[in-house]
């Protein structure tokens, strides 16, 4: 049985990780710091709280996070205003099927729900979701399952019902802790072997999530 599907959202309904990397080596280099890649890829799927504690720790208590920060948002925001929300391939008719299928959704994001706002408004997506819960609303990040948890919370369904659609390692460990159905759809990332044996599913696109959640239903 599945009673609702849960969304990550940066890198799973957008194609907005790729485009915040590029935001922070642009922010870190105009304040004087080297940005690297896998700088980056060590805080994709947590929060702020956890984000602040992993740059801090790299680059030492002078490191301005707050000012960082800011120039990185400023960055994404205006490239997105300026190109429209980079919307991942599958999302459109994935939730045009949940929809009809009446399966409940959610969006189960790290980010704050500021972010949310703009990149739902940008998407054009109106209101398809029945829940959303973001890092500004729980004590612990993923891969922590509390995001999770509340989530299936809201929507008034068992964890074990719902598909959770992730791209991040942090995010499937905290799908997975919640005794949810996790589906790695990859980004910038592929999964480590740790992450494969914690995978419901692997697939390659949006696309390919309608035939596994049609197949679930027959099960």
């Amino acid at each position: 049985m599945v009673a609702a599907v849960i969304f990550d959202m940066d890198g799973l309904m957008f194609d907005t990780e790729a485009l915040n990397m590029k935001g922070w080596i642009e922010a870190g280099r105009q304040h004087g710091y080297e940005m690297t890649e896998e700088v980056v890829f060590g805080h994709i799927g947590a929060n702020l709280a956890t984000t602040r504690r992993l740059m801090t720790e790299r680059f030492g208590p002078g490191f301005d996070f707050d000012a960082v920060r800011a120039d990185r948002v400023a960055w994404s925001f205006a490239y997105i205003e300026r190109n429209g929300m980079p919307e991942k391939p599958g999302l459109r008719a994935l939730l045009s099927w949940l929809r009809d299928s009446a399966v409940k959704t959610a969006i189960a994001t790290s980010s704050e729900r500021r972010f949310v706002d703009f990149y739902m408004a940008h998407a054009n997506l109106g209101h398809p979701f029945d829940a959303v819960v973001t890092g500004d609303q729980v004590a612990r990040s993923k891969p922590e399952p509390d995001i999770f948890l509340r989530a299936a919370a809201e929507l008034g369904v068992s964890p074990a019902d719902c598909v959770a659609l992730e791209d991040s390692y942090n995010g499937i460990k905290a799908a997975h802790a919640a005794g949810m159905r996790p589906v790695m759809v990859p980004d910038l990332l592929p999964p480590t072997p740790e992450v494969e044996r914690l995978l419901y599913r692997r697939v390659d696109s949006l696309n390919e999530v309608i035939p596994l959640l049609e197949a679930l239903s027959r099960a």
